[in-house]
């Protein structure tokens, strides 16, 4: 008779599995495994529809180019100077003017592209957001250029430009299976970026906020893990440990410093983190060892962080598979910690009750499938694949137990999720799945702008009454009400095609609104700009993730 054990099933799921009657159904699935996982399909979203990018792009770019937002306004004060007859043309802008427009012109057909592609290609979603959100700062940009004669006055919206570009590219030539259409196009564009950042005389440019950020969340974590030896490790060990934090984070302090100043070379900036991953590590290797599943949330963290850094620097990707086998054994203690806190009495009331042995069966055996591979010495292509598995598993699994009535169950559900994007990150992989968790986040930044909106636009109305104050204050009494629903909905795990039909009517109501709103022209103006300008990219976001 063969054994559970011997079949990679920790000893938790096997008793439970026990329990249920099911062990004899358990061995006899696991001759079959290999095909079974290889026949998964992966689910396939509805595509973010050409009609819904091109509103999309038209509302973003709009709202750049209306003096309405702020974005056009100087760090000072004052907005840009429109062109005089006696300004003179510098010859940079001479020659940058139609690269932009070219480039402005044909950038939206990469997102009506990767639109189409993404029902094929699940994992390229928040490209389709971001590509999106290209096209309507390259036609912004274009716009300003044709305004304005002095290139310098446009230096900061190039220098976003190029790092949006560079970072879009960077994610979608890492991407498998792309048609030749995308890549053609993504050559086309990184040619005609390349030609724009040359007649500026400007160097190739990264997110610089978003690379202070991560950075200092990063130092955040270490600081957090230091902590976190000194409650777990006593004597002159943990001293030992504590001193090589302490020189990590700084490494990652002197980072987000150099990366925070504008004049700061980015030859440094990398230099600086290689010097961070050489001190890093090693340690993170030995607290690896200790096999501490206190120390386990805090190294996840950071080696979440760490790959967000890696790729905002387009660094080439690199596989740790040392990493990547102590994240599959985390991942297989999730798993098991989830079955320790199951009872008998949960299983017996899962709407997919009969399921859970061929998805627990599954889970382990993809898990040991992927540590194999790494073992054999893989390729990255081969490692991917393996990866993809993994989140096929897990969302099998979730389906079969995301309905639980435990607390404890589902926040050790919640900890394999965060394993799996641990190790997705590891190998720079972008994932297919609803990032829930940056949906509520978003939903929650559009509710609380609504109620700022509310208070600015009644005290505007109080002060200049227009024809349109009631429908105007109707309407974002009405979006406020649909973002509390919407919200709500997305912490309780509502389903997608209910959320995609709240998106869809709150994005309309907030056009609505922002048409009222344009009209402002008393001193209260600035700060509804200031609230628009943050409203319209968060539900464009928040459309296009839903929209799958």
């Amino acid at each position: 008779m063969v054994r559970c054990s011997s079949l990679g099933i920790g000893r938790p799921v096997a008793s439970v599995l026990s329990l249920l009657g099911y062990s004899a159904l358990v061995c006899a699935t696991v001759g079959v495994f290999t095909s079974t996982v290889q026949a998964q399909p992966r689910t396939a979203p509805a595509s973010f529809t050409r009609d819904q990018a091109r509103q999309s792009i038209e509302d973003l770019s709009g709202m750049m180019d209306d003096d309405f937002s702020l974005r056009r306004t100087r760090p000072g004060g004052g907005t840009f100077p429109p062109t005089t007859p006696g300004t003179s043309l510098t010859a940079e802008m001479r020659k940058v003017r139609p690269l932009i427009k070219d480039f402005a012109t044909e950038v939206p057909q990469l997102t009506y592209l990767l639109s189409d592609e993404q029902r094929r290609l699940p994992n390229i979603r928040t490209m389709v957001n971001d590509a999106t959100s290209m096209a309507a700062m390259a036609i912004s940009l274009d716009k300003h250029a044709q305004k304005l004669n002095d290139h310098r006055q446009l230096i900061q919206e190039f220098e976003q430009f190029d790092a949006a570009w560079r970072e879009l590219s960077y994610r979608l030539e890492a991407v498998r299976g792309l048609s030749k259409d995308v890549r053609e196009e993504v050559a086309s564009l990184s040619d005609l970026e390349t030609q724009i950042r040359d007649s500026i005389g400007m160097r190739p440019q990264v997110n610089r906020q978003e690379l202070v950020q991560k950075t200092n969340n990063l130092a955040l974590d270490l600081r957090n893990l230091t902590e976190d030896v000194q409650a777990e490790i006593r004597g002159a060990e943990s001293r030992k440990y504590q001193v090589d934090l302490n020189r990590a984070r700084q490494q990652v302090l002197n980072l987000a410093s150099l990366v925070d100043d504008p004049a700061g070379n980015m030859d440094d900036v990398v230099n600086e983190y290689t010097r961070f991953q050489e001190i890093w590590y090693p340690q993170r290797a030995k607290l690896q060892e200790l096999n501490n599943s206190y120390l386990e949330r805090s190294l996840r963290r950071i080696t979440q962080g760490d790959g967000e850094i890696h790729q905002l620097l387009l660094l080439p990707t690199k596989v740790d598979s040392g990493e990547l086998v102590y994240l599959t054994s985390a991942l297989k203690k999730n798993i098991d910690e989830f079955f320790d806190r199951m009872s008998l009495k949960l299983l017996m009331h899962l709407k997919h009750a009969d399921r859970v042995a061929g998805v627990a069966t599954e889970f382990y055996g993809v898990n040991e499938h992927f540590v194999d591979i790494v073992k054999s010495g893989a390729n990255h292509d081969e490692l991917v694949d393996a990866y993809h598995y993994i989140e096929q598993a897990q969302r099998n699994f979730s389906v079969v137990f995301g309905d639980l009535e435990s607390d404890d169950a589902l926040n050790a559900l919640g900890q394999i999720e965060q394993t799996i994007t641990a190790l997705g990150q590891s190998l720079q992989v972008q994932s297919g799945d609803l990032n829930r968790q940056q949906a509520i986040e978003l939903a929650a930044n559009v509710e609380g702008l609504t109620d700022q909106l509310e208070y600015a636009a009644k005290r505007w109305l109080a002060r200049d009454r227009q024809q349109f104050s009631r429908q105007c204050l109707e309407a974002i009494a009405q979006l406020r009400e649909e973002t509390l629903q919407l919200h709500q909905d997305l912490v309780a795990g509502g389903s997608t095609s209910n959320l995609r039909r709240e998106i869809d009517s709150i994005y309309n109501l907030w056009r609505e609104t922002y048409g009222y709103l344009v009209k402002c022209q008393t001193e209260d103006r600035p700060t509804l700009g200031r609230i628009s300008s943050r409203v319209t990219p968060a539900l464009v976001e928040l459309r296009t993730m839903l929209a799958q």
